[in-house]
């Protein structure tokens, strides 16, 4: 797929929205488009940490594995959502496993330079980076609830005031 066709998509992409063209056009020349079927592989727990995705459609399976305890799904990302992000905050290699539930199509931003885009557009790295810090936060409200629910603990249905 070529760059212009890659703008395309990062402008009809939800995480994208609002991005200025000279930044997409930048954004594109280190992004590709991925296809993966149902079923495989798309990065193993300690592998490089070198590219970042973006799910359009499809859904995968991020998974945890433990020594005498076995395999467990955290989350099942579905689109819109991003995954790999440990290229952005600095670590060198992945911290869990990701295998595709159904066809997905991504796209996959080599994250070092992604990193180094932002440092050298400090403005446009800070709206990247405040857009991936708010969907870690909605992945980490998310794992923080599954976990309770696996202790047994249940929110109460009151209306708190932070609401």
């Amino acid at each position: 797929m070529n760059d212009t066709a890659i703008i395309d998509v990062l402008r009809t992409t939800a995480f994208f929205e609002g991005i200025d063209d000279e930044h997409l056009q930048r954004l594109a020349a280190i992004t590709r488009v991925v296809e993966i079927p149902a079923g495989q592989e798309l990065f193993h727990e300690r592998d490089a940490a070198k590219e970042v995705y973006f799910l359009l459609s499809g859904s995968v399976a991020v998974v945890v594995c433990l020594p005498k305890i076995g395999c467990r799904e955290l989350v099942d990302v579905g689109a819109g959502e991003m995954l790999a992000l440990s290229p952005l905050v600095g670590r060198t290699r992945l911290l869990d496993s990701a295998r595709t539930k159904k066809p997905t199509r991504a796209l996959a931003i080599d994250g070092e330079q992604a990193l180094g885009f932002c440092r050298e557009y400090p403005e446009f790295g800070f709206e990247f980076m405040h857009r991936v810090a708010k969907g870690l936060a909605n992945r980490l409200g998310a794992t923080r609830l599954q976990f309770m629910e696996l202790a047994g603990f249940h929110l109460p249905e009151a209306q708190l005031e932070s609401d």
